[in-house]
């Protein structure tokens, strides 16, 4: 009786124990599947200019703040240019000296041909007064000393105006090197003027187009070094810059429906179209890139929202699919006698794998111990 007793007590508690063990089973249905690839992303203006810096120094003013409106050209920041200024100032003297030089040569011909100006006339009426005089002594009109006077009062003009000419090619020769000199050096200064501004520019930094200030990443007084930003706008339309990864951007295509998931709107989906697909691989990102267009914008989006998004990439009708957690190794699944079936598979994502042959729909499968 006790023997009897003991064998009863194990197989009860050996039948207890199989059924605490019984195993989940499904068979094989079929179902539309719709095939989708995941892609991280965010949200930015389709024309976004980050304002930089190309100098270096302390940030003396910021007239604009996160969300204003500006136009082209408008003033973002200013950076103290003390240094910067003296030496356009130091420039500028420079410039004008070299101006004045290049007109004193012309100044001094033009004392020169005054002179001679001058001469000619002297020479006209010294001529006159000579000939009136010859024809007076010719009639012993005048005395012999009177006309030797005005002869060599002519004479003496003539010398005169010829001495004035010879000086003044003589001068206009080298005035012409010099003034070429004094213009070269002129053309120079104003170079360095003109340099010497472009680089006071720098300290005043301006937007190349119009839109709304989306960051401001520098206060006043702080120091700024070349190539920093100091602000960021954007404007134009709001796109979705998405991350897609190697293995699946191969099936991503332009036109392709996206479902959008913004991180400021969790609980609502937005359709988007793909409009282009990046050529290169993002080392910064270790992605493709992937840019999609919304259907119709959300009432109110910022840019830099976050985002995850579902790219339709296919769609397969009335396929023979199972749970994705009833396989094994990928290509493999239990019967319910224990066996293993190798089996082809087709689409899959986390909830449902489509089953192409090595399965029917009477076939009873084993969900795995995890």
């Amino acid at each position: 009786m006790k023997i009897s007793r003991i064998v009863f007590l194990w197989c009860m508690a050996l039948f207890i124990l199989s059924s605490c063990e019984q195993q989940e089973t499904t068979m094989p249905t079929r179902k539309n599947i719709e095939d989708a690839v995941f892609a991280s992303g965010y949200i930015e203006q389709s024309n976004q200019y980050t304002v930089s810096s190309s100098v270096e120094g302390i940030i003396q003013s910021i007239p604009v703040s996160e969300g204003d409106r500006i136009t082209k050209n408008a003033l973002v920041a200013v950076i103290k240019s003390d240094v910067q200024s003296n030496q356009v100032e130091d420039a500028i003297v420079v410039y004008n000296n070299a101006v004045n030089n290049a007109s004193a040569s012309t100044s001094q011909l033009q004392q020169i041909q005054i002179k001679i100006n001058q001469a000619k006339e002297q020479l006209t009426l010294d001529k006159e007064n000579y000939e009136r005089y010859k024809d007076l002594r010719a009639k012993n009109s005048v005395s012999q000393l009177d006309f030797e006077k005005a002869e060599l009062q002519y004479n003496a003009s003539k010398n005169n105006l010829l001495v004035l000419q010879n000086s003044y090619e003589e001068a206009e020769y080298y005035y012409k090197e010099v003034e070429s000199n004094l213009k070269l050096n002129e053309k120079r200064s104003l170079v360095q003027v003109n340099t010497q501004q472009s680089l006071l520019d720098d300290y005043r930094l301006i937007t190349s187009i119009s839109g709304t200030v989306i960051n401001v990443y520098k206060k006043q007084g702080e120091l700024i070094r070349r190539g920093e930003a100091v602000a960021k706008i954007g404007s134009g339309a709001f796109i979705i810059k998405l991350f897609v990864s190697e293995d699946d951007i191969i099936k991503v295509n332009k036109s392709q429906t996206v479902y959008v998931h913004l991180n400021t709107n969790p609980n609502e989906t937005f359709k988007a179209k793909i409009s282009k697909i990046y050529p290169s691989f993002n080392t910064t990102q270790l992605s493709y890139v992937v840019e999609a267009q919304f259907d119709q914008v959300p009432t109110k989006i910022f840019s830099g929202s976050q985002l995850q998004a579902n790219i339709e990439t296919g769609s397969s009708k009335n396929v023979l699919v199972i749970p994705t957690a009833y396989l094994i190794r990928e290509n493999y699944v239990t019967l319910e006698n224990g066996d293993e079936r190798t089996i082809k598979t087709g689409r899959k994502n986390s909830d449902w794998t489509e089953v192409i042959s090595g399965l029917s729909e009477e076939d009873l499968i084993v969900k795995p111990k995890i």
